[in-house]
């Protein structure tokens, strides 16, 4: 996209959220750097576990310690694959796509004013030019505020959403460490190795889904 610079003269790129300097082509609002809305959830996830590494540990003897077993799970995995995380992550998305098509619409609007104004500035005179020239950055700056407002609300949405998926989560995740005979269980997110044996998170989502899917409410089928 074609933007103002302060000399009322055109500079060719993509339009700045301020403070992030992250590109955002074509009006659409990305979420964790270049991922789009739908599946990114990785940067609300420290806010889930209050910043913790470690999901879970049992308390065992000291003796015991050459028996202790550890584990690790993908929090943004269970979220993005288990069925009520799936249906979250729809209604969000749902919630948000009306006004990510009426924010697109603003910006091709304003990107053809400017190219207009690229292609006549040569002829305006210099006051007319720079009256121009202000109109189109304050509208760009105003522009810039909606996508930041918006990115903001979506940030805030999911949070929430997320915020009551972690108890649920965690409960499960204490279930499956305990069945499993897992002394310690921490966030994959976190490690820097770790052996696909001791990756729970597809035992988690399955627990979780046996637990809290579709047909149960607070783990109990409904009734007929």
């Amino acid at each position: 996209m074609e933007h103002l610079n302060s000399t009322g003269g055109l500079a060719v790129g993509n339009p700045q959220t301020p403070g992030n300097g992250r590109a955002r082509r074509n009006g659409e609002v990305t979420m964790n750097g270049n991922k789009r809305f739908e599946g990114s959830v990785s940067r609300f996830l420290p806010a889930m576990t209050a910043g913790a590494v470690l999901l879970f540990a049992m308390a065992v003897p000291v003796r015991a310690s050459a028996a202790e077993r550890i584990g690790y799970v993908n929090l943004s995995k269970v979220f993005e694959n288990t069925e009520e995380g799936k249906q979250i992550l729809g209604k969000l998305k749902a919630e948000f796509s009306k006004r990510q098509k009426e924010l697109d619409k603003k910006m091709k609007a304003f990107e053809e004013k400017a190219k207009r104004f690229q292609q006549r500035q040569a002829v305006l005179k210099d006051e007319a030019r720079q009256q121009e020239a202000q109109k189109l950055a304050e509208e760009q700056r105003q522009l810039q505020m909606l996508f930041m407002q918006y990115q903001q609300e979506i940030d805030r949405k999911k949070a929430e959403a997320l915020g009551q998926f972690e108890n649920k989560v965690l409960d499960v995740v204490r279930r499956v460490a305990r069945r499993d005979g897992l002394t310690y269980v921490f966030r994959q997110e976190a490690l820097i190795y770790g052996p696909q044996k001791m990756d729970i998170t597809n035992e988690v989502i399955r627990e979780y889904d046996k637990l809290h899917g579709a047909g149960k409410k607070g783990g109990k089928k409904k009734g007929k």
